[in-house]
């Protein structure tokens, strides 16, 4: 018996065809999220760019959460974040405070322990919100949000994933009402925020 029925896994799932396509998994239900280019760390290197994202840090809220990084398993899935109060950046993206939309993820609603989850409070972040990304070096990236969006888990994403026209940060999450039956959420919020 898993030691988490309320765990909301936020998998990524690699399809091949014409192209690759990417989704989101909360549970049993996939969600389409865009359809990436799959390049590693787009707009900076490991030497000169920012270093490997290791806080996050999103005052208004309360959030100082740890960053694991995740990549996909043998399955063609990403890893989620393994408690309730870590979040996940997805390492074939772009670095937080490199060029394109990096993304990271983090569990919303209760755990089986009663913990609360990392994201619980993001719907409250409003445009002009600063969010924090402090890397293995100690340098932070600033960000400010811009907007958010609320997704059903069937629509079409590409803006979470795509955008690379600037330094983006993208923060994902599940929202809305629990569905026992299917151990999902009917929603994902996703926050929009751009490097200041």
């Amino acid at each position: 018996m898993s030691k988490k029925p309320f765990f909301i896994s936020i998998i990524f799932t690699i399809l091949l065809a014409s192209g690759v396509l990417l989704f989101a998994t909360y549970g049993n239900g996939p969600a389409p999220l865009g359809t990436p280019e799959n390049k590693p760390e787009t707009g900076g290197n490991a030497q000169h760019g920012p270093g490997l994202p290791a806080r996050l840090i999103i005052g208004s809220i309360g959030v100082d959460a740890s960053i694991i990084h995740v990549a996909l398993d043998a399955k063609g899935n990403v890893d989620a974040p393994t408690t309730p109060h870590e979040v996940a950046w997805f390492q074939l993206g772009p670095r937080p405070g490199t060029q394109g939309s990096a993304v990271i993820t983090g569990h919303y609603g209760p755990w089986q322990s009663g913990a609360n989850s990392v994201f619980d409070n993001l719907r409250n972040l409003k445009t002009g919100s600063r969010i924090d990304v402090e890397d293995d070096r100690g340098a932070v990236r600033s960000f400010v949000v811009t907007g958010s969006r609320t997704y059903s888990p069937d629509e079409s994403a590409e803006e979470v994933f795509n955008k690379d026209d600037g330094v983006y940060l993208n923060l994902i999450t599940c929202s809305g009402d629990w569905l026992g039956d299917q151990k999902t959420y009917t929603e994902r919020l996703v926050i929009f925020a751009k490097a200041i």
